[in-house]
Parts: C-alpha cells; sequence; structure tokens
C-alpha cells in the first residue's frame, strides 16, 4: 500500500536503557521515572519525561487508524547528548515504545501516569488490524537520526519518509506539545512551503505535580513566554537557522558532527547563512517544492 501521511514525534530527549534496568522497587525501566531520562533541569517541573512517553503512544494510535494504510511514523531526534553516546532520541523512543509494548503483550500493561490508557487502545488496534507489534515497528515505524531542532524534525522527517516509502507526504501529523504548535504550523510549515491545510497536530502538555490551579496557570504561562522568546520570536527572523542563536544552538546539539545523508534536502544544508529568508524562499522554494501546493 503506498504510503502518504507522515506522523512525526519531535524527540526532545534521550531515555537510558541502561539505567536501573531493574528499579529498586522491583519495577523495571519503562522511562517512568526522571533518572531514566538524560534530562535538562528545566524538563523536570512538568514531568516532560511522562509527555514523551505519551507522544510516542499516541503517535502509534494515529498511525494504527489508519484501516487504509497510507500513515508511517517517524522518531526524529539526532545524538544530541554526549553522555548519552551514540544512542540518539530517535533510538531511544522507537525502543522504548516497543519495550512499553511489549511489557503488556499477554499482561496488564503498566499504569504510570495514566499511559494503561494508551496501550490498552494500540493492543485493541492491533488485534482488531492482525498486526503483531515486530510487524508493526519493523514496516511502519522508524527513526530519523540527524535533526537538532524543531525546523530539522518537519524537513528532515519528510526526506526520511521519502527514503523509506519512494513517495513524498501528502499529509503530516505531529504529535508533540502544545505551546509548539505555532512554531510548526505557521513558521516550519511556511519556510519550506509545506500547505498548512494539509498539516495536524495533536498536543500533549507537561503535567506538573501538586499544583493548584493558580500555580499550574503560571507554569503554561511561563512555557508560553519562553516559548516566544526562544523559539518563535527567533524563527520569525531566521526562518531556516542558519544564524546565531538558532544556528549555535544547533551546533551545541551535536556533539557528535553527525551529518545528514539526504539526497535531496541540499538547499536546506547551506554553508552559509541565509542574510535575506523572504527572497530566498521566493527564488527557491515557493511553487518549487515536491510538496507545494498546485494550483
Amino acid at each position: 500500500m503506498s504510503k502518504s501521511h507522515l506522523i512525526i514525534v519531535p524527540c526532545h530527549s534521550i531515555w537510558n536503557p541502561f539505567r536501573h534496568s531493574q528499579a529498586p522497587n522491583g519495577k523495571s525501566n519503562l522511562g517512568q521515572n526522571p533518572e531514566h531520562w538524560y534530562l535538562k533541569p528545566f524538563q523536570l517541573q512538568g514531568n516532560d519525561h511522562l509527555a514523551f512517553i505519551k507522544h510516542g503512544l499516541q503517535a502509534i494510535i494515529t498511525l494504527l487508524k489508519d484501516e487504509k494504510d497510507e500513515s508511517f511514523l517517524v522518531f526524529s531526534g539526532s545524538q544530541t547528548i554526549l553522555a548519552a553516546g551514540a544512542l540518539s532520541e530517535s533510538q531511544s523512543y522507537y525502543l522504548l515504545m516497543r519495550q512499553l509494548l511489549r511489557a503488556s503483550d499477554g499482561q496488564d500493561p503498566p499504569n504510570f501516569d495514566g499511559i494503561a490508557k494508551f496501550i490498552n487502545e494500540i493492543k485493541q488496534l492491533l488485534a482488531k488490524r492482525e498486526i503483531d507489534i515486530e510487524t508493526l515497528f519493523n514496516t511502519r515505524v522508524t527513526t530519523e537520526e540527524y535533526a537538532l531542532d524543531s525546523f530539522d524534525n518537519l524537513i528532515y522527517s519528510i526526506y526520511r519518509f521519502k527514503q523509506m516509502n519512494d513517495s513524498w507526504p501528502q499529509e503530516i501529523t505531529i504529535v508533540g506539545f502544545g505551546f509548539k504548535k505555532k512554531r510548526f504550523l505557521e513558521l516550519h510549515a511556511k519556510a519550506i512551503d509545506f500547505p498548512k491545510e494539509r498539516m495536524n497536530y495533536i498536543s500533549i502538555d507537561p503535567s506538573p505535580k501538586g499544583y493548584i490551579i493558580n500555580e499550574t496557570n503560571q507554569y503554561f504561562q511561563h512555557l508560553a513566554e519562553m516559548e516566544l522568546k526562544n523559539a518563535v520570536s527567533l524563527f520569525e527572523k531566521d526562518w531556516f537557522a542558519t544564524r546565531d542563536p538558532l544556528l549555535t544552538k544547533k551546533q551545541s546539539r551535536n556533539p557528535f558532527k553527525r551529518s545528514n545523508d539526504y539526497e535531496d534536502v541540499r538547499l536546506f544544508n547551506l554553508k552559509s547563512p541565509i542574510d535575506h529568508d523572504k527572497p530566498f524562499f521566493d527564488i527557491y522554494i515557493r511553487d518549487k517544492m515536491p510538496w507545494s501546493k498546485k494550483e
């Protein structure tokens, strides 16, 4: 069956499968604890690691709900953390999702932070579609190993989809943090000329624990402010992340000096900064991409 629907999970950290493979309380490392991940300090307050797991599981649900079998799932993220070695963000998500489903095969699923609801739905869909876990991950799911920021997550996943399916996606669904929705749909999609009306976004946000309503509101307000300051306002000025501070931030996430091998992505792999994004877009990208809207 020809694939036309790309599902993307932009990865945000790396699960450490070697950390406490058997925790003191007798529970296996299924990513449920912060110490199972290489988390940044700002990712601790909202229990971001639990949202990461839900992003992956929800993406699998979305994949399996496509009874026409036109969807393909890509976990996107490079080897961004020196301490994690060669393990990439996308590899770790892929392995963890498979491990979670295997751990639930023939028995009750783990149920930290409501995860069981996602896993039970996946199990029901697998049974309905008559697909086993190995077939699912071997034929409908893959990783994208080079993305260093959200722009890369989008464009590199498109090219990875093309590598795997020999076709371009006609529709894209992104599963991620709700506060990043504008960045993807209004900035990145525009920068590569992917029609916004053919993009979907499924939002699953962090869930800080023990907060009263006012504290929760303040937490999400702060997230929105940081997203505007550290991402949206910067990508509005630097569509393709070829200048500082976005370029320096990307370079800091590449301790192993990885570079992508996508043959068709050279247009976005510039060796020097783009000084004027709009003219560059008008000359090289608008109406010229394989996915550009045809009048």
